[in-house]
C-alpha cells in the first residue's frame, strides 16, 4: 500500500468544495455543471493525482500501428522484468505491436502466452530499467459503492484517469445460451454430409484432433447429416461440456472427445440503450463468458480496457477486461489475476 491517503483527502476535499460552490450558483447564471466539475472533469482528476501517478508507472499504452501510433488498448505491468498483461481479443491479428510505459517507447514486443478463457494475453519486453508492477490486492473483493480509478485518455507522456464505483458483487458472466462452439467451420456435401472446412487454432476441435477435410458422421451417438442436426444437438450445451464426435477421415472412422467453449470475440446482440450510445464503437468485442468479474460503472470505451483498476490507496484490485454495456465495465479480480499471471509466465 502506498502512503497517499492524506494527500488524497486534501485533494478530494478541494474538489468537494468546488462542487459545492458550483451547486449554489444562481440557476440563471449557470444552468449546467461546468465540465471541469463533473465526475470525470479536470477538478476531480486533480483529486486523484496520486492514483494517476500509479497508473503512469504501472500501465502500458499498446499500439498496433507502428507509423501512426494509434492506441489500441492498455496493458497492466505485472513484473519488474517486462511482463505485461492485456486483453487478447483487442490485439488479435496485429502484425506488429509497440507499447509505451511512462514516456519510454518499446518497439520489440513479444506475445508469449494467451488465456482464451479470460481473454488475456501476456506480453514481454526488455525494459531499459526495472519496471514498477501494479501492486495486487490480497483481499477477496472490493465492496459495493467503493471508489475505483482506471486509465482514461492518454498523451504520449501522460496517463489520465477515469473514476467510478463498484456497482455489483463479483460474479460469473456467462455466455448467452446456445453460444458454444467446437471451433470449426462447416460445409455441406450432399453425399458425405458435414465437412470440416476449417479448424480454428487452439480451439477444442483442434486440441481433440479434428482436421480439415473430416466429415462428421455422429455426435454423442446421434447421426448427423446436415447443419441443422448439429445445431439442434448443441443448443443445450454449455461452455466446458464435452461431446463425442465421430468423423470419416479418408474412409476411416475415427472418434474424438471435443470440449466446447463459449463463442469467442465477435458481434454480440446489442440492447437498444447500447445501440443508442455508440454500440460496437464503444463496447468490447468479447464482453461475456468470464469465470468471475468485478463490476463497476467507470465510463470507459473499448480501447481504454486492459489497464489496472485501482482503489483509493493505489492498490490494484483488478484488471479491466471489458466494456460490457452503456453503464457497466468488467474487471478480472486481483485474486484471479494473480493466478493468471503465474500460469502465463511459465
Amino acid at each position: 500500500m502506498i502512503p497517499i491517503t492524506n494527500t488524497f483527502r486534501i485533494h478530494l476535499g478541494m474538489a468537494a468544495m468546488a462542487l459545492s460552490v458550483a451547486a449554489i450558483q444562481p440557476v440563471v447564471a449557470q444552468n449546467t455543471l461546468p465540465g471541469d466539475l463533473r465526475i470525470n472533469g479536470k477538478t476531480v482528476w486533480e483529486a486523484f493525482e496520486p492514483q494517476r501517478q500509479v497508473l503512469q508507472k504501472s500501465s502500458a499504452v499498446i499500439y498496433t500501428d507502428e507509423k501512426s501510433r494509434i492506441m489500441k488498448i492498455y496493458g497492466t505491468v505485472v513484473s519488474e522484468d517486462g511482463y505485461i498483461l492485456t486483453k487478447a481479443s483487442e490485439i488479435e491479428g496485429a502484425s506488429q505491436l509497440s507499447l509505451r510505459i511512462g514516456s519510454e517507447l518499446y518497439r520489440d514486443v513479444e506475445v508469449v502466452n494467451v488465456d482464451e478463457q479470460w481473454d488475456v494475453a501476456m506480453l514481454k519486453i526488455t525494459p531499459v530499467a526495472p519496471l514498477e508492477p501494479a501492486m495486487l490486492s490480497d483481499s477477496e473483493s472490493a465492496q459495493q459503492g467503493s471508489w475505483v480509478i482506471s486509465n482514461g485518455s492518454t498523451t504520449r507522456s501522460q496517463r489520465r484517469v477515469k473514476v467510478g464505483i463498484v456497482s455489483a458483487i463479483t460474479r460469473e458472466i456467462k455466455a448467452p445460451e446456445g453460444r458454444v462452439v467446437m471451433g470449426v467451420q462447416l460445409g455441406e456435401d450432399d453425399e458425405k454430409g458435414l465437412e470440416l472446412k476449417k479448424v480454428t487454432p487452439k480451439s477444442g476441435g483442434e486440441k481433440a484432433g479434428l482436421k480439415e477435410g473430416d466429415f462428421i458422421k455422429s455426435v454423442d451417438g446421434e447421426k448427423i447429416t446436415k447443419r441443422e442436426d448439429l445445431l439442434k444437438l448443441m443448443k443445450d450445451k454449455k461452455d466446458g461440456d464435452k461431446i463425442a464426435v465421430e468423423v470419416d477421415r479418408d474412409g476411416k472412422s475415427m472418434k474424438f472427445d471435443v470440449e466446447l467453449s463459449a463463442l469467442p470475440a465477435g458481434p454480440q446482440r446489442l440492447s437498444r440503450n447500447d445501440q443508442m450510445s455508440g454500440g460496437d464503437l464503444s463496447l468490447s468485442k468479447r464482453r461475456d463468458a468470464f469465470p468471475r468479474v468485478l463490476h463497476h460503472d467507470t465510463p470507459l470505451i473499448k480501447d481504454r480496457i486492459g489497464g489496472p483498476l485501482l482503489n483509493l490507496d493505489g492498490v490494484c484490485i483488478g484488471m479491466n477486461i471489458a466494456r460490457a454495456s452503456r453503464v457497466a465495465t468488467f474487471a478480472i479480480p486481483a485474486r484471479e489475476l494473480s493466478e493468471i499471471i503465474l500460469r502465463l509466465k511459465k
